[in-house]
């Protein structure tokens, strides 16, 4: 009985993270910041505003399996969800090994979801470089996405982030605001 409810909880689980091209968990791409809201309530989180000002929406906790992430859902210029990322925590130096091994369980679900990796950066302590996404693998094999993982190096503690852009909604243009027109002209002298 106990096995049966483990794997029931494994798939529901597996089904919750599972991302599609579409977007995350069952959230699309291309949706308005209000939707995004609706969608992580319905999942049973709290979703928060990001404390740095950036137009994102975050889950501070969330289970990517068995490894704790924060997820972070990243907004245009016209209010629409057009990526994710979902990050480690940080840890100091002496920790590197975990974060590299949070690195390729990250990876591997990552391989899951969106098939075999085109591109793979053998990453070093010594490459590491500061405050940059130092990329550990690409997924290059997707016309509409850019896909990637990488460790960031950041204030002496390093942290793991994968991340997931939908292009067009990437590069969608700013809505054009309605013009006001003057009627000044239109006035009697």
């Amino acid at each position: 009985m106990k096995k049966i409810v483990f794997i029931i909880f494994a798939l529901f689980t597996a089904q919750i993270w599972a991302q599609s091209p579409t977007g995350f968990a069952g959230i699309n791409f291309g949706i308005d910041r209000e939707h995004v809201i609706e969608e992580i309530m319905k999942l049973g989180y709290d979703p928060l505003g990001s404390s740095d000002g950036a137009d994102r929406v975050v889950i501070p906790i969330y289970m990517m399996d068995e490894l704790p992430v924060q997820v972070d859902f990243l907004f245009n210029k016209n209010d629409h969800f057009y990526a994710f990322e979902v990050r480690t925590g940080r840890m100091e130096v002496d920790r590197l090994p975990k974060v590299f091994e949070a690195l390729d369980y990250m990876s591997d679900k990552f391989s899951d979801r969106y098939g075999k990796k085109v591109r793979t950066t053998e990453l070093q302590e010594a490459d590491i470089k500061p405050s940059v996404h130092n990329l550990y693998k690409q997924w290059t094999n997707h016309k509409t996405l850019n896909i990637y993982t990488a460790i960031i190096y950041k204030d002496g503690r390093y942290y793991t982030v994968g991340s997931v852009t939908n292009r067009k909604f990437a590069k969608e243009p700013a809505a054009k605001k309605a013009k006001k027109h003057d009627f000044s002209d239109m006035m009697p002298n």
